[in-house]
């Protein structure tokens, strides 16, 4: 294709795994900041040294990212203190997330601070139970009657504090309560065997207020909660703005039809602590957002409607992160000829061969995610094709 630059990116294959060490060859190994959140499907922590790599050689540092799908926002986390990231998900307990680790510019929190702030709190709930949405929810499904008792307690106390320090804490009680759930790492279903041992969230969730320190930004970083479309449709130019003052776009959007929401409605119930109508054996929340991209039917129209749009409104970079395996909705071919559609200077995927985990069970899957970088811009072009991975 005229124009298209397939040697800018070598087609090359790392292993992350076990026992790797061709991984650790080919990737690059600098410096970046992680953090660890909620358990997450699909999360990319194992590509962000070739994900900073990339935005380092196309971005300058100040320049602006957007992450339009951000999730548990590692990606923005580690670019966080070269770049100002606006970071966009349609859950509220991401945008949660969000405010607490992007937005925040620096404020921590400890476990000492914690327990001073918040344990008066816990105490009042406990004996009013003001507070008692998962007792009376979720009560012996994917929790115990007394660890729905804890997260209500804790919730209450919460409630009470301002933000950041209110995201924060929210943050480690969603982390507390994925590790400490009777499910498979996720909230699709809960395991129909009672846990004989259940673990306190309350003690987790102050543990885990001992790791809740937060990367310094001098940037002015911003969080939504909005439908990706909403930037690229033209219906609210203040976030038409972003997407043409931004210089890169990251796009990571779902693969497989598994509905996040599904997964992780727990943690949106959390957050909104509104009482929803549930229903079906999960205890889903009746009024779940249903992604395009999980379903055959339209994920193909999605993507190409995405990108159609990103490529009309954005100036800069576009980087999209996609997966290859049996569950894939999209195949790489179809992938790649879209993102070529829409764009004049295109790499070839970058390819990665990583061991998924299937949240629980211990059991492993080898899937292949890849990376295209995409622009329209000539001069962008040059730097696209100075490139260098490894």
């Amino acid at each position: 294709m005229e124009g298209a630059f397939p040697e800018a990116l070598n087609m090359k294959t790392a292993v992350i795994g076990a026992d790797s060490e061709y991984a650790r060859e080919v990737i690059p190994s600098e410096h970046h900041p992680i953090l660890r959140t909620i358990k997450y499907s699909g999360n990319k922590t194992r590509l962000l040294p070739v994900i900073v790599s990339i935005v380092k050689q196309v971005v300058k540092p100040g320049g602006k990212i957007l992450d339009l799908m951000a999730g548990t926002h590692c990606v923005g986390y580690a670019l966080k203190s070269l770049y100002e990231i606006s970071a966009n998900d349609i859950q509220e307990y991401s945008y949660v997330i969000g405010k607490a680790y992007i937005e925040n510019g620096g404020y921590s929190v400890n476990r000492g601070l914690a327990e001073s702030e918040l344990t008066s709190g816990i105490v009042e709930n406990n004996r009013t139970a003001r507070f008692d949405l998962f007792q009376k929810t979720y009560a012996n499904t994917y929790f115990t009657n007394s660890q729905c008792v804890e997260i209500d307690n804790v919730k209450a106390a919460i409630d009470k504090v301002p933000s950041p320090r209110r995201e924060l804490y929210l943050s480690a009680l969603m982390s507390a309560m994925c590790y400490a759930s009777n499910s498979a790492g996720h909230f699709a279903e809960f395991l129909n065997k009672r846990q004989t041992n259940p673990r306190s969230i309350q003690e987790l969730f102050f543990r885990k207020c001992e790791n809740a320190s937060v990367l310094p930004s001098c940037h002015n970083n911003k969080v939504f909660n909005a439908d990706y479309m909403d930037f690229l449709n033209d219906r609210d130019p203040k976030l038409t703005s972003i997407v043409e003052d931004c210089d890169l776009i990251y796009l990571d959007p779902p693969y497989s039809s598994a509905q996040y929401s599904r997964f992780y409605h727990i943690l949106e119930t959390l957050v909104k602590y509104d009482f929803p109508v549930v229903e079906h054996k999960g205890l889903y929340r009746n009024d779940r957002y249903f992604s395009p991209f999980c379903r055959k039917s339209e994920a193909m129209v999605e993507l190409d409607f995405a990108l159609e749009k990103c490529s009309e409104v954005s100036n800069g970079f576009v980087l999209l992160s996609y997966v290859d395996s049996s569950s894939c909705l999209i195949d790489r071919d179809d992938f790649e000829s879209i993102v070529r559609s829409h764009f004049s200077y295109v790499t070839r995927p970058f390819t990665f061969e990583l061991n998924h985990s299937k949240l629980g069970n211990g059991i492993c899957k080898k899937v292949t995610e890849y990376l295209i970088l995409a622009t329209n811009s000539v001069s962008n072009a040059s730097i696209v094709k100075k490139l260098r991975i490894s």
